[in-house]
């Protein structure tokens, strides 16, 4: 088969457990063409993908059941009338209760659903208030009697865990009401979107020379806080007319532990001001893993997220849901947020690539759920959009064993969230051997790095930890392309040739082939991200505070907190939440451009490993940078 895949290599990092796994004996190869035709990715078995055979069907799982919304295409069209300056409803925002009248099941639906459950044997622990989402429990062979999909245990890379063997299929009972079942496959699949710089091994002390005395203001890249970020991106005015959060607060979706501490301690050492109890933490279905506590590789993620928000709108009081990271435990936490109503702006830095989604189980539906209630009661949601350039999938298969695919994450696929993008900024580099400089604010990829890693290193090197690194962002394949932006120049549809091949040796097979695992569609007119960038490259990144100062992290983790920030900062200054974003982003946009005064500053170099930056919307940084101070009075802030 040909595949017109951009040619690259990359070292065999660890294989991920595939969130698709277990589900995917869905059939035998297919050629691009079928993809093409059918307007949907085509799946292959994963031949890594070991079937143990039947899990044990007393063994209890936790996960949870999502429910239908009622009037969906009129709750559609009201979460875009509130954001339309021109309407009547513009910034009317429902309370939860209202939500739940005109849009969740009803109570006789949910008792009809619960009822059918226990009569089964499945435990019920939360109804939660909305009438969307039942978490329960229940065994492997209760489970598989209502749904009609034996649990099988299945084992990949030396990791385990449990799946439907096949789709599920919904009783009579439950037909109608019920949406999809979140978190029957209990593999980890959701990832952080930090990123630190290559230092190890070869790399040894090549990071950059930066210092790590951390200033309150005036920090060379690589070693930023969040006053740094304010002085670049025109936040301080904000801060001279008193604008400091006070009155807002920011919400954060995590999966792993962290030290509040070291968050007071970042505020204190940059030298802000906060109020000492400004953070709540609230623990969803029991918190995080006891692998993703503080300490963890995760708890990075969190303290970074809580450093960062909280930084930019030091005035704002922050409230942290830490989730177990499994697909129930990520559901469960937006649905606790909304259903709480306590937060005014609302950000996560975790996701998957969305070809995940796909196959038995798909629980896009439910999350989309939990974002119309977010935006409709008022509160922006913002994501990551990731951090492997257009190459959202390569951290789950690494080239050279796997072409490159062009492929977006979510939840910032979702058109109802804001897609946080990445830059790098200008600087002159200082490395073991020579420097390297950059002259403008430029899409964040580590191509600018290949002439110094490849002379110093050697192509192999650069390929394994440089390569498929950068700002997420391209064009979805399952989320149509909404209204807004419609007629904006450079929007994108998905490439053609798109397809994931995989090496026999990889893959665990006889012989030296490759192995089609995926199919893309060609021309889908979909949803581009990311919507926005900042920077985020960790060469030009940030200090951060975790039982000490570190320095040159990055990666879009960094901003969607930001933005986070900025946007309470917005709310707090306008009076009012501000409901879904993205249209009045664009629509400041169309109305502004890049002229002077505009929100917008245009990112015109590098790319994102395949997107290029443009005096226009592109994959790459989406509308470009932000001038805050503009886009607070595009925003309503006098």
């Amino acid at each position: 088969m040909k595949n017109t895949n951009r040619a690259g290599l990359r070292a065999p990092a660890g294989l991920t457990t595939l969130a698709l796994a277990a589900a995917v004996a869905l059939g035998s190869l297919a050629a691009p063409a079928q993809a093409a035709a059918s307007g949907k990715p085509l799946y292959m078995s994963d031949p890594r993908v070991a079937d143990l055979g039947v899990a044990s069907p007393t063994a209890v799982q936790t996960f949870s059941i999502s429910l239908a919304l009622r009037n969906q295409a009129a709750l559609e069209a009201y979460a875009a009338s509130i954001a339309d300056p021109k309407s009547p409803n513009f910034r009317k925002f429902l309370t939860p209760e209202q939500f739940t009248a005109t849009y969740g099941q009803t109570a006789d639906a949910v008792a009809k659903v619960v009822s059918y459950l226990q009569s089964q044997g499945f435990t019920i622990n939360k109804v939660f208030s909305n009438n969307l989402l039942v978490n329960v429990s229940a065994t492997n062979a209760q489970i598989a009697a209502v749904f009609g999909a034996p649990i099988h245990a299945y084992s990949t890379n030396g990791t385990t865990f449990q799946a439907p063997s096949a789709n599920l299929t919904l009783p009579s009972a439950l037909s109608g009401v019920v949406s999809s079942v979140t978190g029957l496959n209990n593999s980890r699949a959701l990832r952080s979107h930090a990123v630190h710089l290559p230092n190890a091994g070869a790399l040894a002390g090549d990071a950059p020379k930066t210092n790590l005395t951390v200033l309150p203001v005036g920090n060379p890249t690589g070693t930023w806080t969040t006053n740094d970020l304010a002085a670049k991106y025109d936040v301080n005015p904000l801060y001279a007319k008193g604008i400091t959060g006070a009155g807002a607060t920011v919400g954060i979706v995590t999966l792993a532990g962290y030290n509040q501490s070291d968050a007071y301690t970042y505020w204190s050492q940059i030298g802000l001001t906060v109020n000492p109890s400004r953070i709540t933490d609230v623990p969803v279905d029991g918190g995080p893993l006891a692998a993703d506590g503080p300490g963890s590789d995760g708890s990075g993620e969190t303290t970074l997220d809580v450093e960062q928000s909280g930084g930019v709108a030091p005035g704002a009081d922050m409230r942290v849901y830490l989730a177990p990271n499994t697909d129930s435990g990520f559901i469960d936490a937006f649905t606790t947020v909304v259903t709480e109503n306590k937060v005014d702006v609302l950000s996560v830095s975790w996701g998957s690539p969305e070809v995940f989604y796909e196959g038995p189980g798909d629980s896009r539906p439910a999350f989309h759920a939990a974002f119309l209630q977010a935006v409709t009661q008022g509160i922006p949601v913002i994501a990551a959009a990731g951090d492997e350039g257009a190459d959202d999938i390569t951290r789950s298969y690494p080239y050279p064993y796997c072409t490159t695919l062009l492929t977006v994450d979510y939840p910032a696929a979702d058109p109802l969230v804001l897609a946080a993008g990445g830059t790098t900024l200008p600087n002159t580099f200082v490395h073991k051997y020579a420097t390297t400089t950059e002259t403008a604010e430029r899409a964040w990829a580590w191509d600018y790095m290949r002439n110094y890693i490849v002379t110093y290193y050697g192509n192999a090197l650069y390929y394994a930890d440089y390569a498929t690194v950068g700002g997420g962002g391209g064009v979805s394949v399952d989320e149509a392309r909404p209204a807004w932006q419609t007629g904006v120049a450079g929007m994108q549809s998905s490439a053609a040739g798109q397809s994931l091949l995989c090496s026999a040796a990889v893959l665990g097979l006889t012989g030296t082939g490759y192995y089609d695992l995926l199919d893309m569609p060609r021309g889908v007119a979909g949803r581009n991200l990311p919507d926005v960038s900042l920077n985020a490259d960790p060469y030009s990144g940030y200090a951060v505070y975790q039982g000490g100062w570190g320095n040159t992290s990055g990666g879009t983790s960094f901003v969607a907190p930001q933005l986070n920030g900025i946007l309470a900062l917005i709310t707090a200054g306008a009076g009012t939440r501000l409901g879904s974003i993205n249209p009045q982003l664009y629509a400041a946009f169309k109305a502004h451009g890049y002229a002077a005064g505009s929100p917008f500053k245009a990112i015109t170099a590098g790319t994102n490993a395949y997107y290029k930056s443009t005096a226009s919307y592109n994959p790459a940084t989406g509308l470009g940078s932000l001038d805050v101070a503009a886009l607070a009075t595009a925003l309503g802030v006098k």
